[in-house]
């Protein structure tokens, strides 16, 4: 009886914990995103999560490229979804963008952020 103890132990160690994630995504976010860079975010919805990418630009506010499956859950959330962008004083969070016109937009804060270098 005493290995599956030591097992179960070892596989705790592995895993790490809920702590361990919220510091590794909060040390993800706060990397330096430079002009060009290629940025893959990710953001949690009521319907999952949803995943895409973006290159920087000097001003801000870009389009995220969205995976195919993250637009499918966006229109089914917000059937008039036409984009997504990042937050234009927030980067942080990202905004959903709607076709129809509505007093302010939904937005999301970014699950996790990584900064994947910059064009040459």
């Amino acid at each position: 009886m005493m290995s599956v103890i030591d097992i179960l132990g070892e596989q705790e160690e592995t895993l790490g914990t809920a702590e361990d994630l919220r510091e590794e995504i909060i040390v993800e976010s706060l990397q330096e995103e430079l002009s060009g860079s290629l940025v893959k975010i990710e953001f949690e919805t009521s319907m999952g999560l949803c995943r895409g990418y973006y290159h920087s630009g000097e001003l801000g506010h870009e389009e995220v490229n969205m995976e195919e499956a993250s637009m499918e859950i966006l229109k089914a959330l917000f059937p008039a979804c036409n984009g997504v962008f990042v937050h234009q004083t927030n980067r942080d969070w990202v905004e959903i963008s709607l076709a129809e016109h509505i007093s302010g937009f939904p937005e999301y804060k970014l699950y996790n952020r990584v900064v994947s270098g910059g064009a040459a």
